[in-house]
């Protein structure tokens, strides 16, 4: 380029040429720190909220610790539970046993039981006349 052929039209134009990359490149930093301060107040928030997570994630450790201690001991609840039902099934079982005995006992040939007509007379005693070899209750 020769300054001879420099008129004031291409000066004209060289300085607008230059103005634009200025301004574009003024652009592109302002928009770079506005864009880096958006992505720094938006991590900012993220660690607020991160933080804010933990907590509530320890929070809910904590509680789930106590529900399984909870757990535990109703665990160790229903094994006494079980003990007892078992005990209470012997006691059955021997209030059956005993239970057996005394129908036994009632029922055998000697028993308090009236007579039906298996009797030897055939006739049922009446209740105010005990057969003989029996005592009346008082």
């Amino acid at each position: 380029m020769d300054t001879n052929t420099l008129d004031t039209n291409t000066i004209t134009l060289m300085v607008t040429i230059l103005g634009s990359w200025m301004t574009l490149v003024g652009l592109i930093i302002f928009q770079y720190t506005r864009l880096d301060s958006k992505i720094d107040t938006k991590f900012g928030h993220l660690d607020t909220r991160v933080a804010s997570l933990e907590t509530a994630v320890t929070a809910l450790d904590g509680k789930v610790d106590a529900l399984d201690d909870r757990v535990d001991g109703l665990g160790s609840r229903f094994d006494k539970l079980d003990g007892k039902f078992d005990s209470m099934g012997r006691d059955v079982s021997d209030a059956r046993e005993r239970l057996a005995r005394i129908e036994g006992h009632l029922m055998g040939p000697e028993s308090f039981r009236t007579r039906g007509p298996q009797s030897p007379a055939g006739v049922d005693p009446s209740p105010d006349d005990p057969p003989s070899g029996h005592r009346q209750a008082s």
